[in-house]
Parts: C-alpha cells; structure tokens; sequence
C-alpha cells in the first residue's frame, strides 16, 4: 500500500473499488468533521499512524468491498463502543495516539488496538464523561485492566467500579492502599466517579 493516508497515488490497492474508497482519504482535508462518515474517521487514522510512525498503514483487503474490510468494520465497532459522533471519534484517535501509542513497546500494526475494552473504557471514564454528573456507571461497570493490575499488586482483588467505591470509603487505609489509589489518579483516573456511584 502506498500513500494511502496522505492522499498520494496509489500504487498497489486491489480493485478499483478501493481506489475510490482511498480518492476519499483526502476529503478530511476540507470536510467538516461533523460530516465526516467511517471513511474520514479512517483516514484520520492512517494520517496519524503515518505521523507517528513514519510509514502508511497497511490494510488487510480481507474483503473485495472497503466497505466491509477489517479496518472499516473496527472503526464501526469503535462506533458502537464510544460514540457514532465523528468529532469524539476523532478525539479519541488523537487521545490513544498521545496516551498509548507513543508510550507502546512495539510499533502497533492493526487498527484492532483502537477497540480494546480496556483503552475505550478508560478513554470514555476517565476523559470523555470526566466531570459529568449523569455519569452511565454502576457499580457493576467493569474497571479497566490497568486500574486492577494496581491492586492486584497491593493484594486487593478489585473488578468494578463497586468494588473501588467500596474500598475508597475504608476509614483506615493502609498505605499499600493509599498508595494504590494515588498510582490510579496519577494514571489519570477520576475518584470523584467513585462518590457518585456509591
């Protein structure tokens, strides 16, 4: 694949179908980015994969449609997990980049990495809905696997936001847990959920 994100000629795509779907990569140039439908959502990603990694993306053309290619169908899961609105996907992208990406021990190579529970979770708590009231956490919400790893070093078994809500209100902390709580807020996690789904 060549210069697929910057809007170059192409120079190795399958059909002609994934020729137009590329011609539209340069489209986020002028296009609002409220009108910007999965393939301008897309395209943002490669721009900034190619950004960050000084090489383009490479598509999988699992599929002789670009409409049902891999790389399409995780950005319409990323859709359904975060929000169908380009403008946060868009944000979201720009946050995994500066927060993720660039902090990765590998070069990450399939847009997969996008729709981890995990990294959408965190993203949608912890910056997204951050400050909300009508926050949609209950105490049955999942916490994200790096927040668990913290206690599961302090030897406390956490899985939800119940569970973390319950332990924040221990009037006599230990320090392990103190500590841990202060590792989780430095990460970048938002306590002040917690006193909301108590």
């Amino acid at each position: 694949m060549s210069k697929e994100a910057t809007g170059g000629e192409l120079t190795d795509v399958p059909n002609d179908q994934y020729k137009k779907f590329f011609d539209k990569f340069t489209e986020i140039k002028s296009l609002d980015i409220k009108q910007w439908k999965p393939v301008h959502v897309l395209a943002y990603f490669c721009q900034q994969y190619q950004n960050t990694y000084h090489t383009n993306y490479q598509f999988k053309f699992n599929s002789p449609s670009p409409t049902k290619s891999f790389e399409v169908f995780q950005i319409k899961k990323l859709a359904m997990l975060l929000s169908s609105s380009p403008e946060i996907l868009k944000e979201y992208i720009d946050w995994v980049y500066q927060n993720k990406v660039t902090k990765a021990k590998r070069k990450l190579t399939s847009i997969s990495f996008l729709t981890q529970e995990g990294t959408v979770n965190e993203y949608k708590f912890n910056v997204l809905l951050s400050g909300k009231r009508d926050l949609n956490i209950s105490r049955s919400t999942v916490l994200p696997e790096k927040y668990k790893l913290v206690f599961d070093q302090a030897n406390v078994k956490v899985n939800t936001y119940g569970d973390l809500a319950f332990i924040s209100q221990i009037s006599d902390m230990p320090i392990e847990l103190t500590n841990a709580f202060q590792t989780i807020e430095s990460m970048g996690f938002d306590t002040s959920i917690l006193k909301r789904i108590v």
